[in-house]
């Protein structure tokens, strides 16, 4: 299917997951796309390439509006950008009034244009927009990118959650973690499956967000029930 006849489907549509606080009360959410068409999209960013950047760039611009024509809630929408777009936010998307707006970034968007990227950073940060690094633990991350983006939050990786099972790596990923809190950034642990994995992360993470917590859904509200 062509990006032109996918950008006019109805078979898209945002679900959003809540991130809690260690009360389990609810500080923002993250967007999903799902619908027919979604596995097909997702493929696309899952796999891509750099003769489709324009497809994958317009997909992912669908995807942000989507979730921000249908968020409910007041509290923070986290949205993730594929690496491909080098501007997280672009001027044709609503820029949110009732909420905070969190972009989820990972370094591979770095290395396609630092340049570009960096400067579209500063813009949006001039605006109010935050920034959280995704996946962390997990792939690629470089200190110069962190402290280029500055970000509000780090997401842990769900593989780096679920590997931690005991004492020993616990402490090596709490060292891993304790600069970026010092420098006031916060930590959300992602992948949270389990009543043991949530206790096991007080101790690293300002945040949670996982299967355990709730599971995606249509509307987002500040309440879990």
């Amino acid at each position: 299917m062509e990006t032109s006849s996918l950008l006019s489907t109805p078979n898209l549509f945002p679900v959003y997951q809540p991130i809690v606080d260690r009360d389990l009360s609810v500080i923002g959410y993250e967007s999903f796309i799902r619908g027919n068409d979604a596995k097909q999209v997702l493929e696309g960013f899952t796999s891509p390439s750099l003769d489709k950047m324009n497809q994958i760039v317009s997909m992912d611009t669908l995807c942000k509006q989507l979730a921000l024509e249908q968020y409910t809630s007041d509290t923070p929408l986290f949205l993730n950008s594929h690496p491909y777009s080098v501007n997280p936010f672009p001027p044709t998307l609503p820029f949110p009034k009732q909420h905070d707006l969190v972009i989820e970034i990972t370094e591979q968007a770095f290395l396609h244009d630092e340049p570009s990227l960096s400067i579209h950073v500063e813009q949006l940060v001039a605006r109010g927009v935050h920034f959280a690094i995704d996946d962390f633990g997990f792939g690629h991350f470089s200190l110069p990118f962190i402290l280029n983006i500055q970000p509000t939050y780090i997401k842990l990786a769900k593989e780096i959650v679920h590997s931690c099972n005991n004492e020993k790596s616990l402490d090596v990923l709490k060292r891993l973690t304790e600069p970026f809190r010092e420098m006031g950034v916060n930590i959300i642990a992602e992948g949270i499956e389990t009543g043991e994995q949530f206790e096991q992360m007080q101790s690293i993470a300002d945040a949670f967000q996982g299967y355990w917590i709730a599971h995606p859904r249509r509307l987002a509200t500040s309440k879990l029930k």
